[in-house]
């Protein structure tokens, strides 16, 4: 619960718009945070998936990411109407072997299928119900 705070910590600090939820993650492995990431933080429209791992890439700790969990407040994407490549892309090859997540994607833009593509890709995927309206409250504006 605590990773999944700092995710949401994560989610909080992305700029609220209109078009695109406010996501937050965090890379670790064991107990080494690797990387956090949050949705447009970098530019080209990244979301908090592909920011955190784009950010590994550079970190001391970037041999971590290969068999790493990821923490994140919301389903990866699975597809992207911008043309960017999907997270649940990003996290598949970086060879991440585990996600967890606050609440899958509402169908508010899209119908999600992250979870599907990431089990159906061997990563084992847990879905932190408890949390989830903590993990949606970045996003109140959209919900309405």
């Amino acid at each position: 619960m605590e990773l999944m705070d700092l995710a949401i910590q994560q989610a909080s600090l992305a700029q609220p718009i209109e078009t695109a939820f406010s996501v937050g993650c965090l890379l670790i492995n064991g107990s080494h945070i690797i990387s956090t990431g949050y949705s447009r933080e970098l530019p080209g429209n990244q979301h908090a998936a592909q920011c955190a791992i784009t950010k590994s890439k550079t970190s001391s700790q970037a041999h971590l990411v290969a068999g790493a969990t990821l923490y994140t407040t919301m389903e990866p994407c699975s597809a992207r109407l911008s043309g960017n490549t999907p997270c649940s892309t990003h996290i598949i090859n970086a060879g991440i072997k585990k996600v967890v997540i606050g609440v899958k994607e509402p169908s508010t833009f899209s119908n999600c299928q992250g979870v599907v593509r990431l089990r159906e890709a061997g990563i084992d995927v847990v879905h932190l119900k408890v949390l989830e309206e903590d993990c949606l409250r970045p996003n109140i504006h959209l919900l309405r």
